[in-house]
């Protein structure tokens, strides 16, 4: 079986950090939703104002991938010309 060889540029992680992405939980105080961005580390609750941090996440790619660095760098470029 041929595998292709992930590098920065065809790697499927980079999208998550570049587009991030909301996910939504109840908040303990008020019942209500609290919104929390991939890209952020504090959830807010919609409702109340409540401040959540999100759940224990699952390993970044980041964290251990070979080309950690240059995807950094890639998605520093990405954000610049996306925003």
């Amino acid at each position: 079986m041929d595998k292709k060889r992930v590098t920065p540029q065809n790697c499927p992680g980079v999208d998550k950090y570049v587009r991030s992405t909301v996910t939504y939980t109840k908040c303990q105080i008020c019942g209500g939703d609290v919104e929390i961005w991939s890209d952020e580390e504090v959830g807010v609750c919609l409702n109340c104002g409540s401040e959540w941090r999100p759940p224990e996440k699952e390993a970044l790619c980041l964290e251990y991938c070979e080309y950690a660095d240059k995807c950094k760098e890639l998605i520093r470029i990405l954000k610049r010309k996306a925003g």
